[in-house]
C-alpha cells in the first residue's frame, strides 16, 4: 500500500464509525455514539499522522492528543482542549465505573451540542487531509 493508501483508508474508517454514531444517535444510544465520536477523531488523527510522517503505521495509541502532537497540525486552541473531552469518552463508554459518570450527563442537549463540536472538528481534519502538505 503507497502512503495515500494509508490515508485512504484511515479516512474510510473515519467515515463508517461517523454513520454509525449518526445511526446510534437516532436510537438514542448515547454513550456508544461518543464512544465512536471518539474513533471517527482518532481515525482521523491517524490519517494525518501518515501524511506527516516518514511511516506508514501510526502509533498504536488512543490518546487524541499525543496523537496530535505527533503531526505538523496547528488546530486552534480551542480544538486541542476539545480533544482531552473526546479522548475521555473512550474510558467512559468502556468501564463500568465511569459508564455510570457518563450516562448521567449523556442528555439530549449534551448530545446535541457534542455533535456538532464534534463534527466541526471532524470536518476541520478532513480539510486538512485535503489540502497536501
Amino acid at each position: 500500500m503507497t502512503k495515500k493508501d494509508h490515508i485512504q483508508y484511515w479516512r474510510e474508517e473515519s467515515d463508517k464509525n461517523w454513520e454509525t454514531a449518526e445511526y446510534l444517535l437516532k436510537g438514542r444510544q448515547y454513550i456508544m455514539a461518543l464512544f465512536m465520536f471518539h474513533l471517527v477523531t482518532e481515525k482521523l488523527l491517524k490519517a494525518v499522522w501518515v501524511r506527516d510522517n516518514v511511516g506508514d503505521s501510526p502509533p498504536r495509541t488512543h490518546d487524541l492528543q499525543y496523537l496530535y502532537n505527533e503531526t505538523d497540525l496547528t488546530l486552534p486552541t480551542n480544538f486541542y482542549d476539545y480533544l482531552a473531552v473526546i479522548g475521555q469518552w473512550n474510558t467512559d463508554s468502556r468501564y463500568p465505573d465511569y459508564r455510570k459518570k457518563i450516562y448521567q450527563v449523556a442528555n439530549d442537549d449534551y448530545i446535541r451540542h457534542h455533535h456538532q463540536q464534534v463534527n466541526d472538528l471532524r470536518l476541520c481534519l478532513l480539510n486538512e487531509l485535503s489540502n497536501p502538505t
